[in-house]
């Protein structure tokens, strides 16, 4: 038998042995020419390399950097609606009423008087806050007062509420004039707050689910990249506060009902809608350093002066609102400027 290899088509041609052993050696013998020579085989062998690559991210809604919350503002320039016994803290987003207990001049024990005078205070300052609390608008169209009214369900809850106020510090006891006052507070918003009481009524539905960031439009996503807020600017219009505030166009289209947002209630950090009085001490601070898009309030309307109406080209700014604002809300961002 004789086995020649030659150079690129290797041949291996058997001689004077049977087809199977002459097979068997042949093959044998061409691998090891191969391996000696570097031939190959006429057989072409195809082989695959495989190349990892990492993969492409395209990127999508989700991924959007959302405004990380600021917490509420109260200073500078507070928004208060001060009222008989109290006051409405919008840019504290709080309410709160102090009362006067009188110590009884004719119990000697003088310890029994004070603490007795100090439950007296508390009831009075009670009392105090329920009423100012009925006085909280709602929208341009309603108070607390009217939903308490209305429904049970709403008067039970602000109750409880005004029972659950904390005080404000410690009773503050005059010696001379032989009195103790109580300040209480509750919260405007959030659990436990005002509009904790109204949700069974105004979002009976509401599941605390938040809204998706794939929901974002092209328009919304480029504003949160490019503005730190949005700020309505009340300047002299009148323009007065509210738990929720409509924003409508000159021609009375509603662009924007924020009790909508009310079915996301109890989601952690939400600040809702800010109230300042002061915008430039607002704006200095670095949570503010790519300065928010300011937008003039173009008049107040409605029965209690509390909607929000813009000119024809604030409007074309904010097409993107109705998906953007939960966001910019939750993240405290969204600024009214007004001096009551």
């Amino acid at each position: 038998m004789r086995v020649q290899c030659k150079g690129q088509n290797a041949e291996c041609k058997m001689q004077d042995a049977g087809l199977t052993s002459g097979l068997f050696v042949c093959c044998l013998l061409f691998a090891a020419c191969c391996m000696l020579v570097g031939c190959a085989t006429s057989v072409t062998v195809q082989t695959s390399s495989v190349v990892s690559t990492a993969p492409t991210v395209t990127p999508t809604d989700a991924q959007v950097e959302l405004p990380t919350p600021i917490g509420p503002i109260s200073a500078p320039g507070p928004v208060e609606e001060l009222l008989p016994g109290g006051a409405i803290d919008w840019s504290g987003k709080t309410v709160r009423a102090k009362g006067t207990g009188v110590l009884d001049p004719g119990n000697m024990d003088k310890a029994q008087a004070r603490l007795m005078a100090e439950r007296a205070a508390t009831v009075v300052a009670q009392r105090n806050l329920i009423e100012i609390i009925k006085d909280v608008r709602i929208d341009s169209d309603s108070r607390v007062q009217n939903f308490m009214t209305d429904y049970d369900v709403v008067y039970q809850r602000v109750d409880s509420i005004v029972k659950g106020a904390h005080p404000l510090g410690p009773a503050k006891y005059d010696s001379i004039a032989g009195t103790v006052d109580v300040e209480l507070e509750c919260d405007l918003y959030g659990a436990g707050g005002v509009e904790d009481a109204l949700t069974p009524i105004l979002a009976p539905n509401a599941t605390g689910s938040d809204v998706n960031a794939s929901n974002l439009s092209p328009q919304a996503r480029e504003f949160l990249g490019r503005y730190s807020g949005l700020t309505f600017d009340g300047g002299n219009t009148g323009l007065k506060p509210a738990l929720f505030p409509k924003i409508y166009d000159e021609n009375g289209t509603l662009l924007l009902d924020t009790r909508e947002y009310l079915q996301y209630a109890g989601q952690p950090g939400a600040y809702a809608v800010q109230f300042v009085g002061a915008l430039d001490q607002v704006l200095a601070r670095p949570e503010f350093a790519k300065q928010p898009l300011v937008l003039k309030v173009k008049e107040a309307r409605g029965k209690l002066g509390a909607d929000i109406v813009l000119g024809h080209g604030d409007v074309n700014k904010i097409k993107w609102l109705k998906d953007g604002f939960k966001f910019l809300m939750d993240a405290g961002r969204i600024l009214v400027k007004l001096v009551l």
